[in-house]
């Protein structure tokens, strides 16, 4: 996560209430291991974009931010819109409540094993909402993304992919009698939609009501997930 001092007032364009981006630019010549470059890069394009906006960035902008020459930028991205996308399937793709499994298929879910997998998957997510970059990524797809259809195709394709097979699992699960059928085996996205909600309240509010909201919030998300997927017992 990167470091930024609260005292500076937000960049134009920013979220309101998320830390301002980092205003240093990186020394040039700095060796790293290309995952690490990337990442450079990546927080360099998520100020230029948060600041000036997609149209107005430029990349000689985001390469002397990132402490690159031009071509070095260009030897990681092949354009802007690349470094957009990117930026997109960095911090935005959604998390996976069952992974590549399946819900225990063949057998209902013993209730410790549901209730540890709806754990896993809340600390990935709520975590995230932690991630200032999360945040002012998600703000930068609400405000750029709709003029931007080429730059987020792929992203929205991965995006569709991933709650395309979390859906077809979650069927499976009922089908196997591992899961309850419910709105929320009907429509993976419901799993997905106290996230956002969350995620929306960070952009809105103060940082003091969203702390005092969010812990609240995730225990109604848990519940919602548990009562909803959980076969009900024996009378």
């Amino acid at each position: 996560m990167p470091n930024t001092p609260p005292s500076n007032p937000p960049a134009a364009g920013q979220p309101p209430g998320a830390a301002p981006p980092p205003a240093g630019r990186q020394p040039r010549n700095r060796r790293l291991p290309a995952h690490e470059r990337r990442d450079q890069i990546l927080d360099a394009a998520l100020h230029e974009f948060s600041e000036r906006g997609f149209g107005a960035a430029r990349m000689d902008d985001i390469a002397a931010r990132a402490g690159l020459s031009k071509g070095g930028l260009y030897a990681h991205f092949e354009s802007k819109n690349a470094v957009f996308q990117a930026l997109m399937q960095r911090m935005l793709m959604p998390d996976l409540l069952f992974g590549e499994r399946p819900p225990l298929a063949g057998a209902p879910a013993p209730e410790d094993a549901l209730a540890a997998r709806v754990d896993g998957f809340l600390d990935r997510a709520y975590e995230r909402l932690e991630d200032d970059r999360f945040i002012r990524t998600l703000h930068l797809l609400v405000a750029e993304g709709p003029r931007l259809p080429d730059a987020i195709a792929g992203w929205r394709e991965s995006h569709l992919r991933l709650l395309r097979r979390q859906q077809a699992m979650m069927r499976r699960g009922v089908e196997d009698g591992a899961l309850r059928d419910s709105a929320l085996t009907d429509a993976v996205q419901l799993v997905h939609a106290p996230i956002l909600l969350a995620a929306i309240l960070k952009l809105l509010q103060d940082e003091a009501h969203a702390r005092s909201v969010l812990p609240r919030l995730r225990a109604a998300h848990r519940r919602l997930l548990l009562d909803q997927l959980r076969e009900p017992g024996p009378d």
